[in-house]
């Protein structure tokens, strides 16, 4: 095992972790914030919106085109990326490639699988609930939005999916296993964090905190669990990519995040019938993954170690 181990060093100190999720991820989102302000200064407010009702960080807010408004929003995870990428090997003397699996190379072929395991899934789920519920939804066939549209969410939606990963997955993830020893409380911690990351969505206002909040931290363990069976951050890479790229492109909630020209909206959401196919759909992803690489259950429960032979490779 390397991801988690990759962290004990003498190079990762509490203040390192505090600047790099703290004060860098900051400073490194000021200049993604000039773009919204020159959108917004050049674009027209529509009839009967007053900056009252505007939001800076909103584009669509002020009439800015959903596409457009949806490269705004992603730029500041690119910046933040940058930021983190840049700033990694000052705070830890390491090449930042060990984030996502402790070596200094990246797995790119489970990136691949990780996205098209999360996409056939999601694919299918929608489609048995689109023709069993057909009345919940609007479709929304557009050719001259939705091909735009995803032109944006591949090229740039994997940026915001990989930088929650590389944070939550693989640096948060290895610090906690610095800590505590412990693979569960690496899977469980993170995890927690991730969902309370997403407690400001408009999707978490409309429906409550506690009804959203089991998705996020699902999703969350889902991850979690395939990082550490996997030893590296590659296939939930793939996989939070796919599922943010899917919910662009193909379906999209009045209150969902990304406000987007999707194929299909869904008209009436009654959170309590989407629980059950959630979990099925997660079940259904680590199960497939997990029959593919043959991995060891008793991985999860195993102490993150310490010996130097593990950790060889850190010094790179």
């Amino acid at each position: 095992m390397k991801h988690l181990e990759s962290a004990l060093t003498k190079d990762n100190e509490w203040f390192g972790y505090f600047l790099m999720l703290t004060i860098i991820p900051f400073v490194s989102q000021l200049p993604a914030i000039l773009p919204f302000i020159i959108i917004k200064t050049i674009t027209p407010l529509p009839e009967g919106v007053d900056e009252s009702m505007v939001d800076l960080m909103n584009p669509v807010s002020y009439g800015v085109n959903p596409t457009i408004a949806l490269a705004l929003m992603i730029f500041p995870f690119i910046t933040m990326l940058i930021g983190f990428i840049a700033c990694y090997k000052p705070f830890h003397g390491r090449n930042f490639k060990n984030v996502i699996n402790g070596t200094t190379s990246i797995r790119w072929r489970r990136i691949i699988i990780g996205f098209a395991v999360c996409f056939v899934v999601a694919s299918f789920f929608l489609v048995v609930d689109y023709y069993m519920n057909i009345k919940k939804y609007e479709l929304r066939l557009n050719w001259r939005a939705l091909i735009p549209l995803a032109v944006v969410s591949f090229l740039l939606i994997p940026f915001q999916a990989f930088y929650e990963e590389i944070v939550f997955r693989g640096y948060i993830a290895q610090g906690v296993g610095r800590l505590f020893k412990n693979r569960l409380v690496v899977i469980l911690v993170p995890s927690l964090l991730f969902a309370l990351l997403h407690a400001f969505n408009p999707e978490v206002e409309k429906h409550g905190f506690w009804a959203m909040m089991p998705f996020y931290f699902i999703a969350g363990l889902t991850y979690a669990i395939i990082s550490i069976l996997d030893d590296g951050i590659e296939l939930a890479m793939g996989l939070h990519a796919a599922n943010n790229i899917f919910s662009s492109i193909f379906i999209v909630t009045e209150d969902s995040v990304f406000q987007t020209e999707a194929l299909l909206l869904l008209k009436n959401v009654e959170i309590n019938t989407e629980y059950l196919p959630f979990i099925l759909s997660q079940i259904i992803i680590v199960g497939a993954i997990a029959f593919k690489y043959r991995w060891k259950l008793k991985t999860l429960f195993t102490k993150v170690g310490d010996d130097d032979k593990e950790l060889e490779f850190a010094q790179v």
